[in-house]
């Protein structure tokens, strides 16, 4: 009977630490994957601004192609890493961080107002997805969105809303920031935009 009741008190004890191993922080931290690059790529769409083809039929877009503006649509694509679900003390220790800033920046004269090296944040327009992978329903202006602080979901989609002075090379430099320090920076493969 003893030999029992010390058998019984040992599974009790593993059963107390397993249970206590697995049990979620009180915090709530679900944060479950952390980014690790950033991508950007062209494509044209079938139709002008055809935002319910952000998802859908988009012809891929190579360098020195030519595309009409309010055809183009500039995505933003993420690697990520998985890691354990609870990792973290709290959200602030965020392994996927909220959006701080995307900083579009134009690598040759675009137009009258925005000229090479300015920020063009004010004239694109963008579609997400949201935390259950579908993409929003219409376009928000960039500022707009990242005034929300929004947590990065994998798929961010930008659309220029005024066309240049003419038809013209253009590229662009997208740099990404997140509020726990990360930093991703990309230039997109030149093309050649009309008005």
């Amino acid at each position: 009977m003893k030999t029992k009741n010390i058998i019984l008190l040992i599974l009790i004890s593993v059963l107390i630490v397993f249970a206590n191993s697995c049990r979620k922080p009180s915090d709530g931290c679900t944060w479950q994957r952390t980014l690790t690059n950033m991508h950007t790529g062209l494509c044209r769409m079938q139709t002008p601004t055809s935002y319910e083809e952000t998802y859908g039929a988009c012809i891929g877009i190579d360098s020195l192609d030519t595309c009409k503006y309010d055809y183009l649509k500039i995505r933003l694509t993420f690697e990520s890493a998985y890691v354990s679900q609870n990792t973290c003390s709290s959200p602030q220790d965020s392994i996927i961080g909220k959006i701080e800033d995307i900083i579009v920046i134009c690598e040759n004269d675009y137009n009258d107002n925005y000229k090479i090296n300015d920020t063009i944040n004010d004239i694109l327009n963008v579609i997400y997805t949201n935390s259950k992978g579908m993409p929003i329903a219409s376009p928000l202006p960039l500022n707009d969105y990242l005034q929300t602080k929004p947590i990065c979901s994998g798929g961010i989609n930008l659309f220029l809303s005024q066309p240049p002075n003419a038809a013209s090379i253009q590229s662009f430099r997208i740099i990404y920031k997140e509020t726990n320090g990360k930093m991703f920076s990309a230039i997109t493969v030149p093309i050649y935009i009309m008005p």
